[in-house]
């Protein structure tokens, strides 16, 4: 795991491009509901305790742009990062948006904390693990071209992150691949850094380890995160 002034300290390569995929911080989610694109779930006030420490975190990282998920408690953790630096105003990017399924608003004792969205679909207009690989590979090529040598923040969701960082690896898309090591915790940072000879290094980092409580470590809510609220 990575500190953030050891990716400063890396200076050689200044025309790298570095795009820092950030998972909201917690949701308040009293009923204990699967939430995926659900309306008005915003943070909780331990949520909003992660976000200022992944905030700070993010601070001397520089950023040249930040871009958010429209679910609310995306748009909250990224407005907390934006207070560090005045000059940028974040931009909603619906690619950047929680996976879309029917299991939304399903308990989690009913879904279970591993929750398997995709194998098979609930329904047929569930979205796949492709489609959602597609979204975020398109978006990230993107800010590539569009931020081409800078640092830019992205706030998003578990499973959409960890499915671009497989798709970005070239690992085939499974259950087994996004659940694996390094799966994004709230307010962690994955970092996705783009050599000008095409090639890609990838660091995870949880910066609001400490403030995660274990009942809310306990659930894997971004397969489960395909919970959430669209934008308020």
């Amino acid at each position: 795991m990575q500190d953030a002034r050891q990716w400063e300290g890396i200076s050689p390569e200044l025309n790298d491009t570095n795009i820092l995929l950030v998972r909201h911080t917690d949701v308040h989610n009293p009923d204990q509901i699967f939430y995926g694109r659900l309306p008005r779930f915003r943070l909780s006030n331990d949520g909003e305790a992660q976000a200022e420490a992944t905030a700070e975190y993010l601070a001397n990282l520089h950023p040249t742009a930040i871009y958010s998920s429209p679910m609310l408690r995306a748009r909250q953790t990224a407005k907390v990062i934006a207070t560090r630096h005045p000059g940028l105003r974040v931009r909603v990017a619906r690619a950047l948006i929680e996976v879309g399924t029917t299991w939304q608003g399903t308990p989690w004792t009913v879904i279970g904390a591993d929750a398997n969205l995709y194998e098979p679909l609930k329904a047929p207009g569930d979205e796949t693990m492709d489609a959602i690989a597609d979204r975020m590979e398109a978006f990230i090529h993107r800010l590539r071209r569009r931020h081409a040598g800078e640092t830019v923040v992205c706030v998003s969701h578990a499973d959409p992150v960890m499915i671009a960082r497989v798709r970005l690896q070239g690992i085939a898309l499974s259950m087994r691949a996004i659940r694996a090591a390094d799966y994004p915790e709230r307010g962690s940072v994955t970092r996705l850094r783009f050599g000008d000879d095409g090639s890609l290094e990838v660091s995870y980092s949880s910066p609001a380890q400490s403030l995660i409580k274990p009942a809310q470590a306990a659930k894997r809510e971004a397969p489960a995160e395909a919970s959430g609220e669209a934008a308020k």
